[in-house]
């Protein structure tokens, strides 16, 4: 099971995406500029955020990579641990890490203009 976690973590982080869990999230955000989506599959504020998500990271991808500037999130439901740590009390939430320290929540964090300027900022 810790294999296949490494791979797609592995897999993942080359494309400027990750999947965030327990096992990888300390190691994977020390590097770069992270912008972390904790959400709850089951939260219907998280279903629909999803799709702006989404959208944000699909028209920076290119620039955003080129300045070290990557994109994960988290499932809260099965990594309730990692959403503790970093005192997570509402989803969907966006949180702005800076080489592995928590800088806080994204301002305007759920609408697509505010992520995009945010993101293009850093």
């Amino acid at each position: 099971m810790k294999i296949a976690t490494i791979l797609t973590a592995l897999a993942t982080a080359a494309s400027g995406y990750t999947i965030l869990d327990a096992e990888n999230f300390s190691t994977a955000i020390m590097d770069g500029y992270w912008l972390v989506k904790y959400y709850s599959p089951t939260c219907p504020w998280s279903r629909k955020f999803a799709p702006v998500w989404e959208k944000v990271y699909g028209d920076l991808e290119d620039k955003l990579a080129e300045n070290d500037v990557f994109f994960a999130e988290v499932d809260c439901k099965a990594n309730r641990a990692v959403c503790d740590a970093a005192i997570i009390d509402g989803y969907p939430t966006v949180v702005f890490y800076n080489q592995g320290v928590n800088k806080g929540e994204v301002p305007g964090g759920q609408s697509y203009e505010a992520l995009t300027a945010f993101a293009q900022s850093i």
